[in-house]
């Protein structure tokens, strides 16, 4: 009996270090995507460039895609896990629709992606990696001074310039594509996505993971500091993403009246342009699906919310 009843106490502590410290501690871990194409696959001339954030000596990886005549400037931040350069989001069509659109891009690797340096310290969903986000929009704001700039976010990149406009980035406005909101929503979908076991599984986890491990939570999250930015922002929001859910996007909307809010057409679930997603399904596919809806949103809100006003966006 008292072997018994130690052994159901063994597990029982072995299923604790699993659920608050050892996966906690793997989704921090980002396994690193190289870079292995450029914008000249889709016809767009760039150029190469490395940053660091202020105070680190971290090596940032970027492209600088500059629109003929531009009229703003767009800083785009990928997702977790990923880099620039990103299939899940379709990202080199999107930067030469943008550029075809007279904006101006200039996008990044994050910390720990990419071709840019590691920290150590792994995802942290947008709470470090904002001094990245930062960095960038420092950037592309002396390469062209004189126009109005915006910062682009998916996924954990859309939580990165959410931070970095609470901690005082210059930019005129934020666009937010289906945004890691609630941390721990996001972290127990990721673990269905990534398992299959029922979400409510790792909730134990996420609360590690945002009690221990430094991930954001309470009124330090993204979806708490976006209500309360005094900024003008376009949330683009796909209605059945499974891991950043509808309900917090409709919730910052409805929070913040600063929010233009555009919920994308549905995809279909069995549709066959999703399979190779998996579980993932239609996370950030907004543009893959609407990419002439998509870009028409973002060149609408950066035209009206731009410094120079319409009267920039004729041609």
């Amino acid at each position: 009996m008292k072997r018994a009843s130690w052994l159901a106490g063994l597990l029982l502590l072995l299923a604790a270090y699993i659920s608050l410290v050892s996966i906690p501690r793997q989704a921090l871990v980002v396994e690193r995507i190289p870079v292995a194409t450029s914008p000249t696959d889709v016809g767009l001339a760039f150029e190469a460039f490395r940053i660091t954030a202020e105070g680190e000596s971290l090596p940032l990886a970027g492209w600088w895609m500059p629109a003929q005549d531009a009229g703003a400037t767009l800083v785009f931040i990928h997702g977790g896990g990923s880099n620039r350069h990103n299939t899940f989001f379709g990202s080199l069509k999107f930067y030469r629709a943008i550029v075809d659109a007279g904006i101006n891009v200039a996008a990044i690797d994050l910390r720990n992606h990419g071709d840019s340096g590691a920290d150590g310290i792994g995802l942290q969903f947008g709470r470090t990696e904002s001094a990245d986000a930062m960095a960038a929009i420092r950037w592309a704001r002396e390469r062209a001074p004189d126009l109005p700039l915006f910062a682009m976010g998916i996924s954990m990149g859309g939580a990165t310039i959410i931070h970095a406009a609470h901690r005082g980035a210059q930019v005129d406005g934020l666009v937010l594509l289906d945004a890691l909101l609630d941390t721990r929503d996001t972290f127990k979908q990721g673990g269905w996505i990534e398992t299959g076991l029922p979400a409510g599984l790792f909730a134990p986890s996420a609360w590690s993971a945002t009690t221990f491990f430094g991930l954001p939570t309470g009124d330090e999250q993204s979806l708490d500091r976006a209500a309360a930015l005094a900024l003008p922002m376009l949330v683009i929001q796909d209605p059945d993403d499974p891991v950043t859910r509808a309900r917090f996007s409709r919730e910052l909307a409805q929070r913040n009246p600063r929010v233009t809010y555009w919920m994308a057409p549905p995809i279909d679930p069995d549709h066959p342009d999703l399979a190779w997603k998996g579980r993932w399904g239609s996370h950030v596919s907004a543009f893959l699906f609407f990419p002439v809806e998509t870009v028409a949103q973002i060149r609408a809100f950066i035209a009206a919310t731009s410094r120079q006003g319409k009267a920039a966006w004729t041609r």
